[in-house]
Parts: structure tokens; sequence; C-alpha cells
């Protein structure tokens, strides 16, 4: 097979892939091309991949990318953002499931046990018509493990046992027993994590008096069962459910490394998932559907605000008012996807996306209904061969129904319905042989976010809670225009790849915790992203660099224009440095040994906050980190590893771009040595 035809196929499976699901990517441990029409990276990480490394966090699942960023602290604080878009803007979908309301916006919204992971990938910027609900500025998409991927040498049953011991206060492990036979497999998955306060890096002492990172311990119990039976091979069903629990002693905002209010905080997502895949349905060549049901709950203490009177003066203080807090969020949502062929080198696909959110809260004896929100969107989309160029057309609408609470005492409006349609376009041109050109045009459209549950009833009182939002006249759905260019070059043992992008948002969104919720302007931001990877024999070297840049039209509720753009706020907009990633492998043969270093770099950034009391302007401190690692196969093959790292091998005290520019917010860890074992069997 000529090196052409090769490429041009593996373009062609990276588009059939990317919009419908993940359902046969990276089969058996297998990555997925580069780049697609859409230019999405299909494949970031899949679960072999991650039993070579010790990864225990998102964190570390996503740390050898330079177009995503993880904030620091521990588990429930670690803020994700793709190309400077907040976690509120994103999206993670995990085997077709995804909610886009948060129980407290102090703390991370996502919620993923790497141990679960089958494959990850990102989507960047605006979607294509098939990629979903509100999919303007990126998702991480995720898939749970099968059985079958677990399976040794055609086994019917099987079983898996893992544990890392990191020396930076953290051990964890799991357990997974599982089968495959006569049509049916089965999976059930438990992990733990025990993380108590984390070491910052050197001179951390002298700025805070401790080398301690308070407020970064967090317990962890995650359980994953998943069913499944083939009917016949061109269908098959199954039902899974998935429950991360995150625990422990915390202060009342997680984020922040120092906030006196402390307590026992549990923060619980349970995912019910049905699904149905299909194939060969007369003209319907693959179809794919599944129903959904994402219950989020968090417990915590009661703390409120009163004032009080001490040495004459009155001041605020906050209290224990007993009875515990309860924020709940509820997701129901459907998918149908399906894709038929035309012409017999065509492909046509097709679907409709469903999902209805609400939130709770309860303050000792004080319970709030709070937000609705329902949303429908349906699609088409081309695949289009015409050799050398793959071209992809699509089209969606997506429609919007949101009801909120309204402002204390208010006859303001507390609903807005309203729908977009949004076009794409996509083009691979296969040049040569060794060279491919990729442009895309994607329009898509969002709602806007729930407000978080826990500010229905927050301690600024019922008159003051910000989850009780008016709702703007003439509120417009927020809609993204993504325009990218970009190449992939490939000779021998070489490749370079490079995008070029413009995002430009219009009708962008108040803040979330801002009422009215209102349209405030338009976001533009140009970007950047290079990557290159070479391989001798053993030898692989990679580097890899992104940045994006910004930049913000905004209005105040008069449409007069502010002076200041971004808020230092993880949720929304976070300006960030540009972003390096550099990488050197060697696999040797005998043993079966692979040794590595890798290094995190991020340039310094200045930019304009308008929140911040002690000054406006902004500066975020560049820094460098260097990580060595080595995964020995004793076995010689997949069923052992042992797997050694060292990571932040200098010790260096330095902060993650993707979280608030404070004194109080956690650096990231310092050295830690890690050893991590995983047996098949």
């Amino acid at each position: 097979m000529s090196a052409h035809i090769s490429f041009f196929r593996m373009s062609m499976l990276a588009l059939a892939l990317s919009g419908v699901s993940l359902a046969h990517a990276a089969e058996n441990g297998k990555d997925l091309p580069a780049i697609s029409a859409t230019g999405k990276r299909p494949i970031t990480n899949n679960w072999k991949t991650n039993s070579e490394r010790n990864i225990s966090s998102m964190r570390d699942l996503l740390a050898d990318r330079a177009d995503i960023n993880a904030g620091g602290g521990n588990a429930s604080a670690q803020y994700l953002s793709i190309r400077a878009a907040g976690q509120n803007r994103i999206d993670m979908v995990v085997d077709g499931t995804a909610t886009a309301t948060q129980l407290w916006y102090h703390q991370g919204r996502f919620q993923l046990d790497p141990d679960m992971v089958r494959v990850i990938g990102v989507d960047k910027g605006a979607g294509s018509a098939s990629a979903g609900i509100g999919m303007t500025s990126g998702a991480i998409r995720s898939q749970t493990l099968d059985a079958k991927d677990l399976i040794l040498d055609g086994k019917p049953f099987g079983a898996r046992i893992s544990t890392q011991y990191n020396s930076n206060k953290s051990i964890s492990g799991s357990a997974a027993v599982y089968a495959n036979t006569h049509g049916f497999d089965a999976l059930l998955l438990g992990s733990w994590h025990n993380a108590r306060n984390y070491k910052a890096g050197r001179d951390r002492d002298k700025e805070n008096k401790s080398v301690i990172a308070d407020n970064t311990a967090r317990k962890q119990a995650n359980y994953l069962a998943k069913f499944g039976y083939e009917i016949h091979p061109d269908h098959k069903i199954g039902i899974s459910y998935r429950r991360e629990h995150f625990y422990g002693d915390s202060s009342e905002r997680p984020e922040f490394a120092s906030y006196a209010d402390r307590g026992n905080v549990a923060t619980t997502q349970q995912t019910v998932n049905a699904r149905y895949a299909g194939k060969n349905l007369g003209f319907i060549n693959s179809l794919d559907a599944n129903v959904f049901h994402i219950k989020g709950d968090d417990e915590r203490e009661n703390w409120q605000r009163r004032e009080v009177e001490k040495n004459g003066k009155k001041v605020e203080e906050t209290y224990n008012a007993g009875k515990g807090r309860h924020s709940q969020t509820f997701t129901t949502g459907a998918n149908l996807n399906a894709a038929s062929s035309l012409l017999g080198k065509h492909t046509i696909k097709y679907g409709l996306n469903w999902r209805n959110e609400h939130t709770k809260g309860r303050a000792g004896d004080n319970s709030v209904n709070g937000e609705r929100k329902n949303e429908v969107g349906i699609y088409a989309e081309g695949i289009w061969s015409l050799d050398p160029v793959t071209l992809t057309t699509g089209l969606r609408y997506d429609h919007f129904e949101l009801n909120t609470v309204g402002k204390y005492n208010s006859n303001a409006a507390k609903k807005a319905s309203v729908g977009a349609i949004n076009p794409s376009v996509g083009v691979i041109w296969d040049v040569m042989p060794d060279l491919a050109l990729h442009a895309k045009l994607n329009y898509a459209s969002r709602s806007p976010n729930l407000a978080s549950a826990y500010t229905l009833t927050d301690n600024r009182g019922e008159n003051k809670a910000r989850g009780w939002r008016d709702v703007a006249d003439k509120l417009k759905p927020e809609q993204a225009r993504l325009a990218e260019v970009g190449f992939n070059w490939t000779h021998k043992d070489l490749n370079v790849n490079g995008t070029l992008f413009q995002q430009q948002v219009k009708n962008y969104y108040t803040e979330l915790n801002s009422s009215p919720v209102a349209n405030r302007g338009t976001l533009k931001t140009n970007g950047y992203e290079l990557g290159a990877s070479y391989q001798w024999k053993g030898l692989t070297a990679r580097a890899s660099m992104a940045y994006a840049n910004p930049k913000a039209d905004f209005k105040d509720a008069n449409g007069k224009a502010l002076e200041v753009d971004f808020a230092d706020d993880p949720l929304d907009i976070i300006p960030q440095g540009r972003q390096w990633r550099t990488s050197l492998t060697y696999r040797f043969d005998k043993p079966n040994l692979e040794v590595g270093w890798r290094g995190r770099f991020a340039e310094s950034k200045d930019f304009i906050a308008a929140n911040r009391r002690e000054g406006n302007a902004r500066h975020r401190k560049g820094y460098g980190v260097h990580d060595l690692y080595a995964n020995w196969k004793p076995l010689n093959n997949d069923a052992m590893n042992v797997n050694v790292a060292v990571n932040n091998v200098g010790n260096k005290l330095y902060k993650s771009h993707s979280q608030r520019l404070l004194a109080s917010t956690p650096p990231n860890p310092g050295r830690e040595v890690r050893l991590g074992v995983n047996y098949r069997f």
C-alpha cells in the first residue's frame, strides 16, 4: 500500500470517529492519526499508555499536552482549560454523557478517575455540526474501560490489580474483575486514593513559613460497573454505572490553599448510562444511541455570615449554622447518532441530542429549587471523499429554554427560549504522500450555564444569593466562529505539524454569578500550535508548543465599553503564557524497558484583571519543570508493568497558569517520587 493511500485513509478514519463517538478508538491500544478535517486530535492517551505511567489525576492524564492546562491543588481543585477557555466554557464527555452544570464554582467541575479511562482525546475550539450540544470552546472526550480491553490471550475471565505510592504524601490503588464470554461482557472496577497535604517546591517555607501546601489533601472512592450483551454481531446493548466520590477535611473553597472555614466536604457524581450500538441497518451503516442520567451531590458544613459588634464596631463574620449544606445537580440526556454511505465512498452523519438540567440547594432548613434548562439539537454532516481532498460540510440547529429563580422580590424576566443555526465546513488536502493541509470554519452556539447549586443558598442571604438570577430581555445564544488552518508533514521517521487559529465569540455571556443573565460583547482569541516528533530505532523525541491570546470587547448593562477585559476567573477566560512540552524516550528490547525525560515549560504572561483589590495589572510567572520516568515489563508482555517516576526533579516552586493568580491559591506539587505496579491475570 502506498504512503499516500495509507495517510488518506487515516484522515478518513479520524473524520468518521471524531464526530459520532470514540467507539472503536485506539482498538487494542493502537493510536489514531493526529489530525482530521475538523482539526481535532482524537486520541491523547489510551489505557495501555496510562498503565505505563504513574497517573493519578486529570492533571497527570493530560500532562503531555501543551494546548491543555490543569490547575494546582487537590483533585477537587484542578481547573481545566483549553486554548485559554476555562472550565465553564468546555465540556467533559464520558461514554457519550455530559453535564454543563456544577455544584460549587470554587472547585473543579470535572470528576473522572484515570483508572477507568480506556481512551481520552480533546476537541479544541468550536466544534463541527456533529460535536454535540454547546461545543463552542472544546471538550475532553473519554471512554471507560471494557472487559475486552483487559482480557489476556482470549481468556473468558480476568482480573487486574494496581497500586501507586507517591513520596509526596499520597497512595492509591485499584482492583478490577471482568469477563467476556458467549456475547456477554462485564467489568467491575473500584479504586481508592488517599492524598495528604503535599509539599510544594523549594523556598515555599520562606513565603509561607511552611513547605506544606494547605488544603491539598483529598480522599477518593470510585466505582465502575459495566455490562454488555452482543445480541447479534450487528447489535450490542450495554448499561453502566459510574461513581466518583471525593471527600475529606477541606476548606469551604477547595481552590484556595488558605481559607478559614473548614469541615468535611464530600462531592459525589453518579452516572447511569444505557447504550445501543448497531450496524448494517438497511440504509443506516451504523447507529449509536444512549440515554443517561447524572446526579451530583455536595455535602458540607453550613457556613453562614452575620454581623457582630467587636470593640464598638460592627464587623462581618462567618459561623457554622448547623444542619449542614446539601447542593445537588441533575442531568438527563440522550443522543442518537447515525451514519449512512452515499455512492459507496461518501458518508452522511446525522442525529439528535437532548439534555435537561436542574439544580437544588439546602442550607439548614432552607431548601431552594434552582434553575432549569432544556436543550435539543439536530444535525447533519457530510464527509465527501474527493481524492486527494476530503471535504466535510455540516449544519446544526440548537434550541434552549432557560428558567431561573429570579432575584429576590424582582419582577424582571426569569425565562429565555431561543435557538440558533450553525454551519461547519472542513477540508483535508493530501498535497503529496508526505504532506497534508487542513482547514476548517466552524460555527457553534451554547446556552448560559446554570448557576452553581451551592449559590442557591450561599452565605450572603436570600436577598443577595448569587444563584437567584434574572434574565435580560432579548437574550441571545452565545455563538462562536472558529477559523483554523494547519499542516501535517511526515518524512520517514520525522513528523511536523502546525495550526493557526482565530476564534471569535459573539453575544458573550456575563459571568456565572452575575444578574441578569445577559450578553456582554465579543471575545476574540488568536493562537497557534506547533509540534514535532522524531523516531530512530528505540529513541523518540517530541516537542510541542501552544499559545492562545484572548482579547475582549465587553460592554456594561448600559452598553458602555468596559476598560478592563478579564476577571482572573478560571471558570471563564484564563490568560496564559506560551506553553511548551518536550520529551525524550528510549525503549530497550531486552530487558523490556523504557526510560524517558519530559520538560514542561510556561512563559510569563502579563494581563489586566478587573476584580483584584490589590491592582488590575497582573503577572503570571513562567516556569520550567523536568520529569524522569521508567517503565519495565518484567514478564516481557503487557500483563505486568512496574513504573518509576521522579516528577519536578528540581523541586521547583511554581503555579499553573490555569488557576486564579492569588497568593491563596496552591502551588503545584514539589519533587515527588512515584512507584507504581499494574498486574493482569
